[in-house]
């Protein structure tokens, strides 16, 4: 391959590598932004699937660029020793300073990794613990206590109800000593309707919301 078909190659390669590296640091940024790893996903991928393409895109954009400049290193060290210095050309001195350069570069790398990974600290309070939702506290509730028909009913019936709809009494027809009774079907519907506390008569009657009813004490 001869030198300009490889500069198109690897000026194509950092084109290509610098859109992806765009592209998914604004799907990154914007369509899946932080907290949305788990919730949401972009074209079958998660946020976290993103992140790993836009940093192999980056290693290869990283790569291509020390190649193009690999290529044109000639031409660097000539345009910087003309513009900034007044040295002449020395035999070998353009390889020296390339491999001086590229050892200076890899120690600016590997002290920014040591920086990185050293720099990591726990949080005192996880981020993440500020957002998760609070451990709900079951509430003590007060049981009801069961109703026994003998014991809380019978009694309210045999004081307000029995002398006038018992079996001595049954005025307007009506026993409230028989659960048939209070059950059935009459002319104005049944007194009861088990779970219907609005269509069950009773309570209408002895609330004394019936007129020229007295009220069940």
């Amino acid at each position: 391959m001869n030198r300009s078909l490889l500069n198109l190659v690897i000026d194509l390669l950092a084109a290509c590598g610098l859109l992806v590296m765009v592209a998914t640091g604004y799907i990154l940024r914007f369509p899946l932004p932080p907290t949305t790893n788990r919730t949401h996903e972009l074209w079958g991928m998660s946020r976290h699937e993103w992140g790993s393409i836009h940093f192999w895109a980056s290693l290869v954009l990283v790569a291509v660029l020390v190649a193009h400049v690999i290529l044109h290193w000639e031409w660097l060290f000539a345009t910087i020793r003309r513009r900034f210095t007044t040295l002449k050309a020395l035999p070998n001195q353009r390889l020296k300073s390339g491999i001086f350069t590229g050892l200076g570069l890899l120690f600016a790398a590997g002290l920014f990794a040591w920086a990185a990974h050293s720099g990591v600290r726990e949080m005192k309070i996880p981020l993440h613990a500020l957002s998760a939702p609070q451990e709900v506290v079951p509430v003590q509730v007060e049981t009801l206590p069961i109703v026994d028909f003998q014991r809380d009913v019978l009694s309210i019936f045999e004081d307000s109800c029995i002398s006038c709809h018992g079996p001595e009494k049954q005025r307007s027809g009506l026993r409230v000593d028989r659960g048939d009774d209070l059950f059935a079907s009459g002319e104005s519907g049944p007194l009861i309707v088990p779970g219907n506390a609005e269509e069950s008569r009773l309570i209408d009657i002895v609330s004394g919301r019936v007129k020229g009813m007295k009220a069940a004490e």
